[in-house]
């Protein structure tokens, strides 16, 4: 019974994904050291065309130990020890996917900002066309500079 309510759950949250086409989302891969789409965590392991999954690195471009990975995980952004603030001001360095899916939110918004004709799945490509795979091609990492570039080229 428990997986039947997933499946439902699951198809249902690929149906509304894939009828929004003109709404970009964002999911941070997890943060389990494992293949997101084997252990079917949601959102991360969900297929959908404009929906983009961010894997964690650290500063120097290293595939974070924490991160979650697979077939569905696109690109990779800093999701170590990112300073963030919390209630009351203070401000302390967090790690995970869910500090590195923001740094993509933020590009998806540049590029839109320098073309807002640009439809979700279009941003998808430009990040992902502009990203630069590591010599080992386990993570492509995003290079908001040539994104941003690349959204203003026609």
């Amino acid at each position: 019974m428990a997986r039947e309510w997933f499946e439902l759950l699951k198809g249902a949250l690929e149906k509304a994904m894939n009828s929004t086409q003109g709404i970009l989302f964002i999911a941070a891969a997890g943060n389990s050291d494992s293949d997101a789409s084997f252990n079917e965590v949601i959102p991360s392991s969900l297929k959908a065309p404009n929906l983009l999954t961010v894997g964690a690195v650290d500063k120097a471009g290293d595939e974070a130990f924490f991160t979650s990975y697979g077939p569905t995980v696109f690109v990779h952004a800093n999701g170590y020890e990112v300073e963030s603030y919390i209630p009351g001001g203070d401000r302390l360095k967090w790690s995970g996917t869910s500090m590195a899916s923001p740094n993509v939110a933020n590009l998806a918004a540049k590029i839109i900002a320098v073309n807002p004709k640009l439809h979700p799945i279009q941003v998808i490509e430009i990040i992902g066309k502009t990203a630069e795979k590591t010599a080992d091609g386990r993570r492509n990492l995003i290079n908001p500079q040539k994104a941003i570039s690349a959204a203003g080229t026609p």
